[in-house]
């Protein structure tokens, strides 16, 4: 870890959770998830994980308002689905609170069954760990 950060996730099918320690591993970060046991404290990053939506979850959205520059200095979203305007949503409200948004999302589409959703691929995570270093290191510089 080159600087503080951690990893945050709500996850229904796992699929968030997944990517998340994938990020944790290749990060040596912190990994929990939303709301987490432990409010964001002079974090210099934090990685937030969501399933795609069209409309983001209400502990996501209470938690990202709850963000200030003195908790946060950044956020990176990462989502996992087939829709995802709950992270412009989210990228609205971390911005409106004065906290950056470092590089672009990383989006992974996950199509799912009639009956079952779908899982992210071992490619996925090893792409999400991949994203997570170009993201730590555009901050680094």
């Amino acid at each position: 870890m080159i600087f503080k950060m951690r990893i945050l996730h709500f996850s229904k099918a796992g699929n968030s959770e997944a990517m998340a320690q994938a990020i944790q591993r290749q990060q040596k970060a912190g990994c929990d998830k939303i709301p987490p046991a432990y409010p964001c404290e002079s974090e210099k990053l934090v990685f937030i994980g969501i399933e795609g939506a069209k409309k983001p979850a209400k502990q996501v959205v209470e938690f990202c308002n709850s963000l200030t520059p003195q908790r946060a200095k950044n956020v990176a979203f990462f989502a996992i689905g087939t829709s995802f305007e709950a992270v412009d949503e989210l990228s609205a409200i971390v911005k409106k609170n004065g906290v950056g948004i470092a590089g672009k999302p990383f989006l992974c589409t996950v199509k799912g069954g009639l009956f079952s959703q779908g899982k992210v691929s071992e490619d996925d995570l090893k792409k999400a760990a991949a994203w997570s270093d170009e993201v730590v290191k555009s901050l680094a510089q």
